[in-house]
């Protein structure tokens, strides 16, 4: 084979048309993750980390009472480091707890109940409302985002004076994103409404040219 003639092989059927299309579903959100943490702040490492346990224990205590099973309780982000106070350093044991709540109705209680438990040294990195399981949702959304390629390719190729061939390739694109949690102290009951919240698929397709 030529030299060319390998070169337009590998590169496909030349012309045709790529689009993105996407897709949501509403749901009802039927769990509450909450990033629970400790921290606290001694001048040696040894002590910031003694007091940091001893407040998460009582946070997992609390939990426990409110009939969170263990399974549902896994460690989170765990970091020490130094700051500066005055003319001295000071060390800050950060212990975290990744908390999942599966009665949201009751969620707030429960995490102002561990926030309690935990005195001082606790914070509370933010609620997420989250499906338990999205699959079903997600197939809606995929198919719906795969209509709207296929409207979109359909429209440009009509635009363009051509029709559509047969798809070259697809692929999955990722539709969200995230950040990671900012600790803070709270005080107060802690209401959580779980609202909707969209299931989304996203991808990316190529249509070849018919003619």
């Amino acid at each position: 084979m030529h030299p060319a003639d390998e070169h337009r092989e590998h590169r496909g059927p030349r012309g045709g048309v790529t689009v993105r299309g996407e897709g949501a579903v509403d749901v009802t959100p039927d769990v509450v993750v909450a990033d629970l943490a400790t921290e606290a702040r001694a001048g040696d490492v040894g002590s910031a980390l003694s007091s940091a346990t001893a407040a998460l224990a009582a946070v997992r205590a609390a939990l426990r009472t409110a009939g969170v099973p263990d399974a549902d309780v896994r460690t989170g982000t765990t970091s020490t480091w130094t700051e500066q106070v005055e003319d001295r350093l000071r060390v800050v044991a950060h212990l975290g707890l990744v908390v999942t709540l599966r009665h949201v109705p009751t969620a707030g209680d429960v995490v102002t109940a561990a926030l309690a438990a935990g005195g001082e040294e606790v914070r509370l990195g933010g609620l997420r409302l989250v499906v338990a399981d999205p699959g079903p949702a997600r197939v809606q959304a995929r198919e719906l985002a795969w209509q709207d390629a296929r409207a979109s390719a359909e429209h440009l190729a009509h635009l363009a004076g051509r029709r559509l061939g047969p798809v070259l390739w697809v692929h999955e694109d990722d539709p969200s994103g995230g950040a990671a949690p900012a600790f803070a102290r709270v005080a107060g009951a802690m209401p959580v409404e779980p609202g909707e919240q969209a299931v989304r698929a996203a991808l990316t397709a190529r249509w070849a040219w018919a003619d």
